[in-house]
């Protein structure tokens, strides 16, 4: 039976986007058409198999953009053309948005100004992460005549980099969610899939509507997609947007007491980052977030059975469930559980087509029948190269 990698479906995604925007850019409608087809299909699957649910919304709402585009192609519409380089206008000379609607002066493009209700108490384990955070985020609100003390600028620009499907995403939720404050999410798509040369122009724009904050989170998830070596072949379609990235951060500052501007960078693959992005200044706080812990386990599996804690009445407890998760990510960890109780409802429903009212808990078979044919996401290779960028060696 195939497992389904998400780590190795998203890079296969990222890759036929990029295909897809360099065919078209050069004006091969046919081949553009080809790789886009391949880059939904793969978004489809990621939405099927994906278990957190911010990145669900972010590839459900990417989705939308891919069939978009595909209708323009059959229109004989290549938005990507030379001559397409600016956005198109409506007659009263409006930009549109990217959804097509329009976008008077003044409206939020990237920007969310409702808070995410998330808290790092929603956040199973991670003590040094949340400590950084409370440090470096949450202390210049609380304190703010003794931090200036201390410390020259509020907030912080942070690299959280580690393992995919271990709460990165959650993670910058959460500390919107502790702020209250203005939100944003930026992926590949955003700034690579529309006209060409706007890349640049909507990183300025990001940091516009942040600067109408006093409080803000940005978060630029899959940061290596954006802002690869320049040195690579990855970064062929992203220097200039890299350039203007770092002009805009080197501007962006706390202006006065209570602002708090917080930036936030994910990565599974920091060794692939431009060295110019980490240094000081810029990403300059670098924070691993590696795989769940005994009490980020032992969080997940309660939380996984909050609903109805008599499933796990069987002959499996909690404890031997957190043992045997080690080395598995959150996201692996709920997708286990899920199966686990998708296993245990099949045999309850099979007790009530047959007359028999009884529910049935998870058991030990469930476990050890679903974890036989589930494939690790993180592999002991890629814990080595974390812990050789961990270390100054890549």
């Amino acid at each position: 039976m195939a497992v389904f990698n998400f780590d190795i479906k998203r890079k296969s995604y990222e890759d036929a986007l990029k295909m897809t925007q360099a065919a078209l850019s050069a004006g091969n409608i046919e081949e553009g058409k080809y790789y886009l087809d391949s880059a939904t299909s793969l978004c489809a699957q990621l939405i099927a198999n994906c278990v957190i649910e911010p990145m669900k919304r972010r590839y459900e709402s990417e989705y939308k953009k891919l069939q978009s585009l595909a209708t323009s192609l059959e229109k004989g519409i290549n938005p990507f053309s030379a001559d397409r380089s600016a956005p198109p206008r409506t007659a009263g000379g409006a930009p549109k948005r990217a959804d097509g609607g329009e976008n008077p002066s003044g409206e939020l493009q990237f920007f969310s100004d409702k808070a995410p209700t998330t808290t790092l108490d929603d956040v199973a384990g991670l003590a040094e992460v949340k400590k950084q955070i409370r440090l470096r985020v949450l202390a210049p609100l609380q304190n703010p005549e003794l931090y200036s003390k201390y410390m020259d600028d509020a907030g912080c620009r942070i690299l959280m980099y580690g393992p995919p499907g271990c709460g990165k995403s959650f993670v910058a939720e959460a500390i919107a969610g502790e702020l209250k404050c203005a939100y944003a999410i930026i992926n590949a798509s955003d700034l690579l899939d529309k006209y060409v040369g706007e890349g640049p122009k909507k990183v300025v724009q990001i940091f516009k509507e942040a600067e109408r904050f006093e409080k803000c989170l940005i978060f630029f998830d899959e940061l290596d997609s954006l802002f690869a070596s320049r040195e690579s072949e990855d970064s062929r379609h992203t220097k200039d947007i890299l350039t203007t990235f770092l002009t805009c951060l080197s501007g962006f500052h706390e202006e006065k007491s209570g602002c708090v501007r917080v930036i936030i960078g994910a990565t599974n693959r920091p060794w692939a980052l431009d060295t110019a992005l980490i240094r000081g200044k810029r990403f300059d706080t670098h924070i691993y977030v590696g795989l769940p812990d005994a009490e980020a386990r032992a969080f997940l599996v309660r939380k996984a059975f909050s609903k109805n804690a008599s499933l796990l009445n069987g002959d499996i407890g909690e404890e031997r469930m957190v043992d045997l998760l080690e080395g598995y990510s959150c996201a692996d960890i709920s997708t286990i559980l899920g199966k686990m109780k998708e296993k245990a409802f099949e045999r309850t429903l099979a007790n009530f087509e047959n007359g028999v009212n009884s529910e049935e808990p998870v058991t030990d078979r469930d476990m050890a029948d679903v974890m036989a044919t589930y494939r690790n996401s993180v592999t002991a290779e890629s814990l080595e190269l974390f812990k050789s960028f961990e270390n100054g060696e890549i």
